[in-house]
């Protein structure tokens, strides 16, 4: 560093002074230096953060600028306080630098309250503040007062707020405080439960809360915490105290906790623990006051008094309750049921040289057989056919309740189903019943088609639509199974509607389908075997065929046509009117008109046509199917055999030719392959 008045160095003329703003506020360093040798003058600021221990040169980064001038701007905050600033003035000859300056960043600053926090009612405590020359203030006047020295007068019970302020040039702080004002508390009893039970908590409370309290036990029979929560420690009594203090009085106050155990109990005793269904035995425990319970009623019941009844075979264990507020404890003992032979369990047939398996609910006992020539058994209750014919089979078993025994027939043989029996034919949605008279077996019904007819296991038969279905009866033994078919027809209800065409034609033909509403309400077509179709008017329309529903119709008009049904469930004639008027122009022409002759007809599909005219001209022709769906158009030459092509599926079409001078001509034609 150059020192002041070194030649050829600048010379400095006018020191950075120190400087002190508020926070947020700028401040202002200056220097002016002279360049004897009349060149420019360069400026570096550093800066000090310790105290002038180190020192940093200054860049133009916030919040600094004018680094690099004689005139360096600082945005202040609260972290510059204290800050050391100085300048260096530099040419070609060296630098001289300036003497340091201070930054001082100031702020409203109201310090902290220092004091007590508690009055009572009618007295005064005071308050301090670390920064002096502030102002004293309080938010509620009800309940105390402060006077400039920060004296607080309690006026009534509650709470309110103190504020300490201080203003300067930099603005206003304010401190604050929360102050509570005390009254004399009178001695209020502990709330909560008294008893409680080793390793069990309780919650007491106390009135008096407005101030400091400590909860504390006697002894260790019980452990409480700031909130009052005691703990079962042991077994006793234990005394637990709340002491209350506030700025006016202290008071203790006291209850006696009683701890609780879990009752201890005794052992079960009796004469003995086995018996037989239907009968009883005594217990009982040395310790009193306690409930009897089975955990198996199924097996065995017990009442309040010990008392135990055998329900079924099986082992119940038998517990005795001791209970009070800190639990339950429980004694317990196994009694064993015994039961008489029940029900043998099994199929009563088996097949020559086959086994069955038989079983009875009641164990630990004995089978036998009364003819081992006819069907053998051993002690896990397999039976042997061993010839044709019948054994009796018994199972006896001996136990506390005695020596009883079951018995069942058990037959050798080849299942046979008997026929069917019942009525064969029923209406939809009726029902009819069958029988079969085959016994010692179990038999089960089938349907072969329950779109047609259902049946249950009654052989209960319902019919569902017209057709025809086999109802079958297996009959199953040991031996095997048999089965009786039964044929069941089914009958609908009488026609409810008839469809027609939207389009019909002289000379077309068209089939008829009757229909009956079925079980959802929709329809379905009912065959044509048991009904018959007929025609009011022969000269416009008339059917053909012994069993088809065809009509064909001959020439303009009108005609009804009928169908009637008749079934074993009822008769009905349905009806369907059609009309066909005569278009002005149009000529009807049969396959051997001398004027449009279509040949051969029927055929594969080629045809041969030939439209005469008085004149030779084009004809315009079209072919439609029998609901009047045009499938080909085309022009051909009158007077001239035109070859035509149709590959369309078999049935009944219409060919209509129209030309200027002959007019409109139509042929139905027939494709049969």
């Amino acid at each position: 560093m150059a020192a002041v008045g070194t030649p050829g160095v600048p010379a400095i003329t006018s020191n950075p002074a120190n400087d002190t703003v508020c926070s947020g506020d700028t401040a202002w360093f200056a220097i002016a230096a002279n360049d004897t040798t009349g060149g420019p003058v360069h400026f570096t600021w550093e800066v000090s953060a310790d105290g002038g221990s180190t020192w940093d040169t200054v860049h133009n980064v916030a919040p600094y600028s004018g680094a690099s001038t004689d005139t360096l701007k600082v945005h202040s905050a609260n972290y510059l306080n204290g800050y050391i600033y100085m300048c260096g003035a530099s040419n070609d000859s060296g630098t001289t630098w300036s003497s340091s300056a201070i930054l001082t960043v100031d702020t409203a600053n109201a310090g902290t309250i220092t004091g007590l926090a508690q009055v009572c009612k009618g007295t005064t405590i005071t308050f301090g503040s670390t920064v002096a020359g502030g102002v004293w203030s309080n938010v509620d006047h009800s309940i105390d007062t402060v006077n400039s020295g920060g004296s607080v007068y309690g006026k009534s019970q509650g709470f309110d707020t103190v504020k300490y302020t201080v203003t300067n040039v930099c603005g206003s702080a304010t401190s604050s405080v929360v102050v509570r004002v005390d009254t004399v508390v009178n001695n209020l009893a502990i709330t909560g439960p008294t008893t409680t039970c080793v390793g069990h908590t309780i919650s007491l409370m106390n009135g008096n809360t407005l101030g400091e309290w400590i909860w504390t036990a006697s002894n260790d029979n019980v452990t409480v915490n700031d909130m009052g929560m005691v703990t079962g420690f042991a077994g006793g009594i234990d005394t637990v105290t709340y002491s209350f203090e506030n700025a006016c009085n202290d008071i203790d106050t006291f209850v006696y906790i009683t701890v609780d155990t879990v009752l201890a109990h005794g052992s079960i005793s009796g004469s003995t623990n086995q018996l037989c269904a239907g009968s009883w035995i005594s217990l009982s425990d040395a310790a009193g006051g306690g409930a009897w319970l089975s955990g198996n009623p199924g097996v065995a019941v017990t009442d309040m008094s010990g008392n135990v009844t055998g329900v079924s075979q099986g082992v119940a264990v038998i517990s005795y309750y001791l209970s009070n507020g800190c639990g339950v404890s429980t004694a317990m003992d196994t009694v064993t049921v015994f039961a008489v032979a029940s029900t043998i369990i099994g199929n009563d047939s088996v097949g020559i040289g086959g086994t069955r398996l038989l079983s009875d609910t009641t164990i630990n006992g004995t089978w036998s057989s009364n003819d081992t020539s006819i069907i053998s058994i051993d002690s896990a209750g397999i039976a042997m056919g061993v010839a044709a014919g019948s054994a009796i089979i018994t199972y006896s078993v001996t136990n506390v309740c005695g020596t009883t025994f079951a018995t069942m027939i058990l037959y050798t043989g080849i299942p046979h189903a008997n026929a069917v029996t019942g009525a064969d034919s029923v209406c939809a949605h009726s029902t009819i019943t069958l029988s079969d008279n085959a016994t010692g077996g179990v038999g089960t019904w089938s349907s072969g088609n329950t779109a047609v007819a259902t049946v249950d296991n009654s052989g209960t038969v319902t019919g569902v639509s017209f057709g025809q279905t086999h109802i079958t009866y297996t009959y199953t033994n040991g031996f095997g199974s048999a089965t009786a078919v039964h044929p069941v027809y089914v009958n609908v209800p009488p026609i409810d509607s008839i469809t027609g065409y939207s389009l019909y034609n002289i000379g077309g033909s068209y089939p008829f389908s009757a229909y009956s509403k079925n079980d959802t309400g929709g329809w379905v077509a009912t065959p044509f075997i048991n009904g018959s179709w007929t025609s009011n008017n022969a000269a416009v329309g008339e059917f053909v065929g012994t069993t088809d529903a065809v009509l064909v119709l001959y020439g303009y008009g009108t005609i009804t046509i009928t169908y009637s049904a008749t079934n074993t469930c009822g008769t009905t004639d349905t009806s369907f009117t059609i009309t066909l008027n005569n278009p002005e122009g149009v000529n009807s022409v049969a396959n051997t008109s001398s004027i449009l002759n279509v040949y051969p007809n029927p055929s594969e599909g080629n045809f041969t046509i030939n439209l005469s005219s008085a004149a030779n001209e084009q004809a315009v022709v079209t072919i439609t199917n029998i609901v009047g769906e045009k499938i080909k158009e085309f022009t051909m030459s009158t007077n001239k055999a035109y070859e035509l092509q149709l590959d369309q599926p078999d049935g009944v079409y219409f060919l209509n030719a129209t030309t200027t001078s002959a007019g409109k001509y139509s042929a139905k034609i027939t494709i049969a392959k």
